[in-house]
């Protein structure tokens, strides 16, 4: 016999003679919950109601300024903040003023999802500054605080307006994948404007919108039913602005009643449909300005690119998404789509875009999307066998696939396709037909659940939870880590990582001891204990302890590590090896991925960037560039290196190096404008290295330029190996036997005298001496002048010298 899936049978106390007794203090409280989204917030409230209707929730409208003073209302609010005319306009308005200003300068948005990166000053150029009387927004962090700020007011003002109770409780919603760094700076941003929560007041977005689905299921008559000894399990796919994020449910009965729980979350993506604005922007928007404009994308860096000319058109590539997945749906009646969502009709925006830029003022006279093109966008999101991303502009911008996610909540509940009963769409960005499509084809066996509305499901679910968790003390839903919490330790000579707190761990976690810990050698002063979420390149913390004044630490001293998980979500580590102990704080990374060594060398050179800008008043110094350009240079990263040092030439002359621009540009595969910059040196100071640069450009494709170029830098300079080497090489070729293998010799015996003198070759001549090495037939020295090689040591995040060791016995355990 099949059990009906309600609000009452998940909490029985709303039908029990208690509920009276507890009436006094719930009726005197409203309770709110907050969708805080990427792109649109909503708030909602819940009340107790009758039998039929035990809680009455409803999305409620508060009040928001648009440019011109008028105030408008709507229970949807734009997570946009602009600064217009000395006025901070919040919402409808700051939405509307996306094609006038300048993200990071006077309008922000999005900064939801850059919460939890240690960014410094991401908004140099911000007119909200430090120096501003009242309000300053340099940050992500700063955006969040001023916008809860707005929130309350208006929050409160309703409450007041309406004669509700002004005791307020709250609960908020937090993508489930969010980890403890993004939840520690939401909170912060919640603490600071006197948001009163309690422990477990956020609730996972795909959980929040389950209870609201099966609230409003309830009073619809259509509930979910959990079958006699069988447990359907439930994916919700919440498709945001800025996040996909997937929880998987299981339902069942046990002897408490009906009961549902999390059994796997996918792992933290920023993907989201944003993502969707911003490829069609690249895409299509992109390639209609610059042709419009008669302009191409090299005659701009990358950074004025990503972040003046593609946010300048994410409006326009969000109504048009908005427009052609409304058009589509409209003539959506079956499972295949419409034969209109692949054709070449267009549709179009009235609204001209203007940009202004150093190459002057970039338009599109009619931004417009094909059907086609729309649909092409829509097949990146929605590959299910490509588990890499698809890249754009220099690989700078990356796109996933909404089954990367769903594959890892997948795996992580060890759960077949077929195995999925239920298939519940949230989100904004759920409301994307292709995406609708895909997903639904990928669970063929699944019932797919469709609310109406796909924004409000989420802000109504945690003000049922703010009523649930703040009036009655219960969680219907309990929590769970989307990620295995990890250590790097030492095994030999090998460094491996092991699981502490594995995911899917249920939350608030017991507290974990491993205690089986100990330094690798005697005397070792510095002990390191990196902790990782879900792999070694995501690090969150590298806790150091120190012992230099006794000798170091023995061999035999006891390290351990205390790990808790509390009820938001947030970790809590207590390390101690011997006498020698510390609380550990929290570490923002970067950014909020993995990250190779390279990766988080340039993210924090990056960061250190935009401090430096800020403390020059957003302009960046002489100095702050060249740092970011060695940043670039020692991490491989040629063709950002290149602009850097582009950057520098044009705003302070003299101080870039036409060539090693041109060589940077080189090694990043732009040949054309690397002969640009080496042309440009040759005509301001002609000399051999420059000349022998441009040869290269021509070895493949122009036989008579490469030799005539050799031969031009072997004029200007005969002692220069490298052009002497490859211009024999050239003449032998040739015939000429006797000159060619003269000059390599010349060159051989210049680089082995430096070589073996002990003055060090640069980086870049080993490979060459040893190829001319070889060309005359020395291959053991060529192979000694390879192995003498220096080899580019990266700065790590933690030194495998102090890690600990694992003892054989079980040190892991509950108390």
């Amino acid at each position: 016999m099949s059990t009906e899936l309600t609000i009452k049978k998940l909490l029985p106390v709303l039908t029990s003679d208690k509920l009276s007794e507890r009436n006094a203090n719930i009726l005197n409280t409203t309770y709110v919950g907050i969708d805080f989204g990427t792109s649109t917030t909503v708030v909602s409230i819940a009340v107790l109601g009758q039998n039929k209707e035990p809680l009455i929730v409803k999305p409620i409208e508060l009040n928001q300024k648009l440019s011109d003073g008028a105030i408008f209302s709507s229970y949807k609010i734009p997570s946009v903040i602009a600064w217009h005319n000395n006025n901070l306009i919040i919402g409808e308005g700051a939405s509307q003023l996306k094609f006038k200003l300048r993200q990071g300068k006077n309008l922000w948005h999005s900064f939801k999802m850059e919460l939890g990166e240690d960014v410094g000053c991401k908004y140099p150029n911000s007119e909200l500054g430090k120096n501003h009387n009242k309000l300053t927004i340099l940050n992500p962090i700063d955006a969040s605080k001023i916008f809860f700020k707005y929130l309350k007011v208006q929050i409160e003002r309703y409450v007041k307006n309406n004669s509700l109770p002004s005791n307020i409780q709250y609960a908020i919603s937090i993508p489930a994948s969010f980890e403890a760094n993004q939840r520690r700076d939401l909170v912060d941003s919640l603490e600071s404007n006197g948001f009163m929560i309690n422990k477990q007041s956020l609730i996972d977005e795909p959980n929040a919108a389950f209870l609201s689905y099966v609230s409003k299921t309830s009073v619809e008559g259509k509930q979910l039913q959990i079958p006699e000894d069988y447990y359907p399990n439930v994916l919700v796919f919440d498709f945001g602005a800025g996040t996909c994020d997937i929880s998987i449910l299981e339902l069942g009965k046990d002897n408490n009643g009906v009961y549902s729980k999390n059994i796997a979350i996918s792992r933290f993506e920023k993907l989201g449909g944003n993502d969707i604005d911003k490829l069609i922007a690249v895409d299509v928007l992109l390639p209609q300005l610059l042709d419009g404009s008669g302009v191409k994308i090299e005659d701009f860096r990358t950074r004025e690119v990503n972040e003046l000319i593609i946010p300048k058109l994410l409006a326009a590539a969000e109504r048009l998404k908005i427009k052609m997945s409304e058009t589509i749906s409209l003539q959506l009646t079956t499972k295949a789509l419409p034969e209109l969502a692949l054709s070449k009709d267009h549709i179009s925006l009235g609204k001209k875009i203007e940009i202004e830029t150093k190459k002057g003022t970039l338009s599109i006279e009619e931004p417009k999307l094909t059907f086609k093109e729309f649909a092409g966008i829509n097949t990146i999101f929605t590959k299910e066998n490509n588990t890499l991303p698809t890249k754009r502009i220099e690989n700078e911008v990356e796109f996933v696939s909404v089954f990367t996610p769903i594959k890892s909540a997948l795996k992580k509940a060890n759960l077949e396709i077929d195995e999925i009963d239920y298939v519940l769409f949230i989100g904004g960005s759920a409301k994307n037909p292709f995406i609708q499509k895909a997903v639904s084809n990928y669970f063929p066996e699944s019932e797919i659940l469709l609310p109406q509305d796909l924004q409000a499901h989420v802000s109504s679910g945690a003000a049922i939870h703010s009523l649930i968790y703040n009036g009655f003390g219960k969680n219907i839903i309990q929590p769970i880590t989307s990620e295995p919490v990890m250590l790097i330790t030492k095994d030999g000579y090998r460094d491996i990582v092991e699981p502490i707190v594995e995911a899917g761990t249920v939350i608030p976690s017991d507290i974990k001891i491993v205690d089986n810990l100990t330094p690798q050698k005697d005397g070792q002063e510095v002990i390191e204990l990196p902790i990782c979420v879900g792999n070694k390149n995501k690090l969150l913390y590298n806790i150091k302890l120190f012992n230099p004044d006794s000798g170091g630490f023995s061999l035999s001293t006891s390290v351990k590590l205390e790990i808790e998980i509390n009820a938001d979500k947030m970790l809590l580590i207590r390390a101690s090896a011997g006498s020698k102990k510390i609380m550990v704080e929290p570490l923002s990374p970067f950014a909020n991925k993995e990250m190779t060594t390279e990766e988080r060398i340039k993210f924090k050179a990056e960061r250190d960037f935009n401090l430096e800008c800020e403390r020059n008043g957003g302009e960046p110094t002489l100095s702050a560039l060249q740092t970011l350009h060695k940043a670039y240079q020692k991490t491989g990263m040629e063709f950002k290196a290149a602009e850097t040092l582009e950057q520098i030439d044009e705003m302070f002359p003299g101080k870039g190096n036409l060539n090693n621009i041109g060589l940077h540009y080189s090694n990043a595969g732009k040949k054309e404008k690397a002969i640009s910059y080496y042309e440009r040196a040759m005509e301001q100071t002609p000399s051999s290295t420059t000349a022998f640069n441009i040869a290269m450009q021509y070895k493949n494709k122009d036989k008579k330029k490469y030799k005539e170029y050799l031969e031009k830098a072997h004029d200007i300079n005969p002692t220069n190996n490298t052009s002497a080497y490859n211009l024999g090489k050239e003449y032998v070729k040739d015939g000429k036997k006797v000159e060619g293998e003269k000059l390599m010799q010349e060159a051989f015996d210049r680089w082995q005298k430096k070589f073996e003198s002990n003055n060090k070759l640069e980086k870049w001549e080993y490979s060459w001496f040893s190829s001319c090495a070889k060309s005359l037939g020395k291959y053991d020295y060529a192979e000694h002048i390879e192995e003498c090689e220096p080899k580019e040591i990266l700065e790590k995040m933690y030194n495998s010298d102090n890690l600990t060791q694992v003892k054989q016995d079980n040190g892991l355990r509950n108390i």
